[in-house]
């Protein structure tokens, strides 16, 4: 499979947060509250672009001689990650809240809409940076650059796609509100409101489908290199 075949399903698990999401849209929905959301967004990006650059360079660390170590890796890896993700989602499709129950928003998301601008930044780089299923996505994605490029070009330019895709669900809806206008305010408010509402489902389902995705793309790779 293509370096981008295992980076895309990576960045997406990252991105389809809707946690994060959600408390993105309360503040922006907020009085005065954008500000504070493009804080979150922006520290969103660079949490992300820190972690992915400081384990993407710490893959590098790895030999460069496509080793039998090193080709494993982009197998077991990618592998390990979907079976986790798969087993997790079965665990939280099993602890779901009842259909029509009402889902409570956990206290801090709550507070989000009142937070400063330098706040929210701080908080969008930690929740983004240290997060641990961030963390072990991103390092999966420094295995993947790291066997598809040995020039430090290629792997700056692969950090800088695969962290722009990653926060994308975060930039976009706060570009969307700042030059969309009233239609598009409309619609991030039903946006949030159904997050609200579907987040347990949305949480489940997005775990399992990515899951297979990279127990599928673990298997191809495999399957890749037996043949080559």
């Amino acid at each position: 499979m293509t370096e981008w075949g295992q980076l895309l399903p990576l960045a997406l698990t990252i991105a389809l947060s809707p946690l994060p999401l959600a408390g993105l849209l309360l503040m922006l929905l907020a009085p005065d509250g954008f500000k504070a959301a493009a804080g979150f967004s922006i520290g969103w990006f660079l949490g992300v672009l820190f972690s992915a650059t400081l384990l993407a360079l710490l893959s590098s660390l790895l030999p460069h001689d496509r080793s039998a170590g090193t080709r494993l890796l982009q197998v077991v890896v990618p592998l390990l990650l979907g079976v986790a993700l798969i087993v997790l989602g079965i665990v939280q499709w099993h602890d779901r809240p009842e259909r029509g129950a009402e889902v409570p928003l956990p206290r801090w998301l709550m507070a989000l809409d009142r937070l400063t601008p330098a706040r929210a930044t701080l908080i969008g780089v930690g929740y983004a940076a240290f997060r641990p299923k961030n963390l072990v996505m991103a390092a999966a994605a420094g295995v993947v650059i790291l066997g598809a490029h040995t020039d430090p070009t290629g792997i700056l330019v692969s950090v800088g796609v695969f962290t722009a895709l990653a926060s994308i669900t975060m930039l976009g809806p706060v570009l969307a509100y700042a030059f969309g206008g009233a239609a598009v305010r409309g619609r991030l408010v039903r946006l949030r409101e159904w997050l609200v509402r579907n987040m347990p489902l949305i949480t489940v389902l997005t775990v399992l489908v990515l899951g297979i995705f990279l127990v599928l793309a673990g298997l191809g790779e495999g399957l890749r290199q037996a043949l080559s």
